[in-house]
């Protein structure tokens, strides 16, 4: 099958969705389909993902910066210093970068529509369409977020009639969290509508997601969930010879949506005990990070906190292998119950037992309890209960390994799979 494979993110660019797109990309090419990739280059995150698609068939473009403001501060926050340098300076800085970026937050309102990427779809398409002069696609694959990659591959579609399928890892507009006025949202909902009927098909992430997308559209619905790569890990756990409890969270922490509370509540309770306890963030986000260390110091605990800047996306697999306990920051608000994140899926290829903080009826709660990869609660005696006991297992030789089982039918290759399945059943097979 030949594929037209469109995403604004893409490797070496270490973002998540990066993560996602280029193991997709990589996967249907070993497969043996002739996939070609129009991405974006010289975005503002490290670029120190691996690549592991054919750099020949992917074409990068430029793109013009509609949220310049956004974009610095980006940067900022993804330079590989940026979150300890601001927590060495006086509380006043932090309070006045924080302003700052709601300031941001209020210019983007205007410029960026529908998203920050719209500056990339005159170069995506472009350079589309001079792909398809020499190679006419089976299919257009769009991955979503940004939503600018949905609205290139309708526009493909209109002048060209090639189908399209649209991958939404996030819903567009039909979300709690949506973070821009009313307004807004109902002009963004009538161009999602508008773009969206166009498709021949739709994939999500999980089953709330795919219900709510089978209401507004009457179209197929395909779930591929999140995966990971056993071979992004390192062969062998590193040995820890350090005495604490080492609780990790790696990637990025959302300030309005998540929180540990909880789990600070639940180390106070433990006493002179917790003090064999640390919690390790690497992350980008200052925001979120200034959050969490408040809500630390609110309960007396901030020095068990280790606050680190993020780490290239194989470094961060080393160290949930390595950890004792990975901690989950679970979305707070239970109506967004389909949200499965995707460092979720890579907790569970590490092995390593799961600490969901929040609320317990969401897919990512059902998936660990189902599982047995660890414990859900947002009640602090239930996470003192279940720290002790780790606690107790730490001194006594250590905490073992899950059962490969945990993580079985969900790598990257064989979630590739279901889509696969789902592009011939659209497209047929050539």
């Amino acid at each position: 099958m030949r594929i037209l494979f469109l995403s604004y993110f893409f490797p070496p660019y270490n973002i998540i969705a990066s993560v996602r797109a280029g193991k997709t990309a990589t996967y249907l090419h070993r497969f043996g389909h002739d996939v070609w990739v129009v991405t974006a280059r010289n975005l503002p995150y490290a670029p120190d993902l691996d690549v592991d698609f054919p750099s020949e068939r992917t074409i990068a473009t430029r793109w013009v910066d509609v949220s310049l403001p956004h974009t610095l501060a980006t940067r900022f926050r993804r330079h590989r210093s940026g979150v300890v340098a601001l927590f060495d300076k006086a509380p006043a800085t932090q309070t006045q970068y924080t302003v700052a970026l709601r300031l941001i937050d209020a210019y983007r309102t205007l410029a960026a529509f529908p998203d920050d990427a719209i500056g990339w779809f005159p170069f995506g398409l472009a350079a589309a369409q001079r792909l398809l002069k020499h190679r006419r696609p089976d299919v257009v694959f769009a991955s979503s977020g940004p939503p600018t990659s949905l609205l290139i591959a309708s526009a493909i579609r209109q002048r060209y009639g090639v189908p399209w399928i649209g991958e939404l890892r996030d819903l567009w507009t039909d979300t709690h969290y949506y973070p821009y006025p009313m307004w807004r949202r109902v002009l963004e909902t009538w161009i999602e509508r508008r773009t969206l009927r166009t498709a021949a098909g739709l994939i999500t992430v999980s089953e709330p997601l795919a219900q709510t997308l089978r209401l507004r559209y009457n179209l197929p619905i395909g779930i591929v969930l999140n995966g990971f790569d056993p071979a992004d890990y390192p062969p062998m756990r590193p040995v820890r010879t350090d005495p604490w409890l080492t609780i990790v969270y790696t990637g990025t922490v959302y300030r309005t949506n998540q929180s540990a509370t909880p789990l600070f509540a639940a180390l106070q309770r433990l006493g002179p005990r917790a003090g064999r306890v640390r919690v390790t963030f690497y992350s980008h986000s200052i925001n979120g990070i200034v959050a969490i260390r408040s809500e630390a110091q609110q309960h007396g605990v901030e020095h068990l906190l280790d606050i680190r800047d993020a780490i290239a996306h194989r470094e961060a697999l080393a160290q949930q292998r390595a950890a004792d306990v990975l901690l989950l920051l679970l979305w707070n608000d239970p109506r967004e119950r389909g949200v499965y994140t995707g460092k979720l899926f890579e907790y569970l290829g590490a092995r390593r037992p799961i600490l969901g903080i929040g609320p317990a009826d969401n897919v990512a709660a059902d998936l660990i309890r189902e599982r047995q990869a660890g414990m859900v609660s947002a009640d602090p005696d239930e996470i003192a209960g279940q720290l002790i006991r780790w606690l107790d297992a730490k001194e006594c030789g250590g905490i073992p390994d899950l059962p490969a089982s945990v993580a079985a039918g969900l790598s990257r290759e064989e979630q590739t799979r279901r889509l696969e399945q789902f592009l011939i059943q659209i497209v047929g097979k050539p």
